[in-house]
């Protein structure tokens, strides 16, 4: 049960909220913080946390490993939120005619909010760190924009310079980073920078659990050791990582990888965030639903052999009909095999049980490389591989793998079944694979022939 939590400016103003916490799986909704316009998500060493203000109200919720959801007002104007560990902070501009500033302190556990404020100016208020009880900002008089801090205890004011631009300050797992002109990640205390990471020069980043951020081309980087990993489709920002899985959003699927496997849920609907802690994974859903995932209820992806009869008669059917283009009036029982169709940045054209060996010989590819980055040497392609060909890269989509898993099976059915019905969302390399005919739409035809592929 949530409770508003109302703030008296220029005074502290403890305030304690009830919130009812139950075990995973039962649904809580947090409409108030659907409607803001940037929901921040943050997983850390005290669980999964979305905080996000709109108007003079700042929401904040933990979705993992337990529920908590508060809200309070303010009488200032909201510049920014920002997540340190269980402490949802907010910038509020006071007045402008003293510069005041005031942060907000909200302690998810109990809701109790502080309230400590500074004087300064000429600073972007759109990026700002609290962490060790001192705020961190950007401030841009001078040749180079730099970081400024302010000891919330003591007030004193300390200046952290570089030799470019610092151009964005977040917080993760309790401390607090900023992003230079050049994809640097400095890690910063009250008077120096220690730089730990680079996301690669004008490439926003999202957080993506403790020590880690994902970048917008998809890799999720260390800010231990600088080290990175490459996410296949997901959603910029939609991706956390806990105790070696990463938690992934596609579409209407929730994958879980550890290691080489990779296992995957249905959702019921599209995700706005996504946290993880420990085994655990919430998702926030763009209804307000939130739903809390355990290790068991994934279920682990169906692997076809690549010797199975399936597979063989797929291939000799692909290699007989190589030199015929589809007409789509010719079966309904099996699309006739063509040769490749490169368009769009896109290879498809390619049915099920084709292998990267035959892919390569067929377009002397340089290099096909997996979901995940790395190079895929042997074994079937998958929708959602990439070919590097004349020195382009491509995206590969198989005919009919709609989920991405490299065979035709009842979840392509089903997804494309919920597609048509616009309850799931379909595009690129996967929307193309759903033209199972290749008359050029996904439609009812196509569910026919892929639920009689399937194996």
């Amino acid at each position: 049960m949530k409770r508003l939590i109302s703030l008296l400016s220029a005074v502290i103003m403890i305030a304690c909220v009830s919130v009812s916490k139950s075990r995973a799986y039962e649904e809580y909704n947090l409409s108030g913080i659907i409607g803001c316009s940037d929901i921040k998500s943050d997983s850390n060493s005290k669980g999964g946390y979305v905080c996000a203000f709109s108007g003079d109200t700042v929401f904040s919720a933990r979705l993992v490993p337990d529920f908590s959801a508060y809200n309070f007002t303010v009488s200032g104007h909201i510049r920014g939120v920002s997540q340190s560990g269980k402490y949802t902070n907010a910038l509020v501009f006071d007045d402008a005619f003293t510069n005041k500033y005031s942060v907000y302190s909200l302690d998810t556990d109990n809701g109790n909010v502080r309230k400590t404020s500074f004087n300064d100016e000429n600073f972007r208020t759109d990026s700002f760190s609290v962490s060790d009880n001192c705020v961190y900002y950007i401030k841009t008089d001078s040749t180079y924009a730099y970081v400024a801090c302010v000891d919330l205890s003591t007030g004193r004011k300390t200046k952290i310079n570089f030799s470019q631009n610092a151009n964005e300050i977040f917080n993760n797992n309790g401390k607090s980073y900023v992003r230079l002109y050049d994809g640097s990640v400095c890690r910063l205390s009250q008077a120096s920078s220690a730089c730990v990471a680079n996301t690669g020069e004008f490439r926003n980043i999202a957080n993506a659990g403790i020590n880690k951020v994902i970048n917008q081309d998809g890799f999720i980087v260390s800010l231990s050791d600088n080290s990175r990993e490459y996410v296949s489709n997901a959603e910029f920002g939609k991706v956390s990582a806990s105790d070696g899985k990463v938690f992934i959003v596609v579409n209407y699927r929730l994958s879980r990888k550890a290691s080489d496997k990779t296992q995957s849920v249905s959702i019921p609907k599209a995700a706005k965030a996504v946290v993880a802690y420990k085994n655990r994974c919430g998702v926030l859903l763009d209804n307000g639903t939130v739903c809390v995932y355990e290790p068991s209820d994934f279920q682990e992806k169906k692997i076809i052999n690549n010797n199975n009869n399936n597979s063989n008669s797929n291939n000799n059917s692909n290699n007989n009909n190589n030199n015929n283009r589809h007409d789509s009036s010719k079966t309904d029982n099996q699309a006739v095999n063509s040769d490749y169709i490169i368009s769009d940045g896109m290879i498809y054209g390619i049915y099920s049980g084709e292998t990267v060996a035959d892919f390569k010989r067929k377009t002397s590819a340089e290099n096909v490389y997996k979901a995940d980055g790395t190079i895929a040497k042997s074994g079937k392609l998958k929708t959602g591989f990439t070919a590097v060909i004349d020195s382009k890269t491509y995206v590969i989509a198989v005919c009919g793998d709609v989920t991405g898993e490299g065979n035709v099976n009842s979840r392509d059915v089903t997804l494309l079944h919920k597609y048509l019905c616009g309850n799931a969302e379909l595009d690129g390399a996967y929307l193309k694979a759903a033209d199972f005919n290749l008359d050029g739409e996904a439609d009812n035809r196509d569910l026919v022939l892929i639920s009689r592929q399937k194996n």
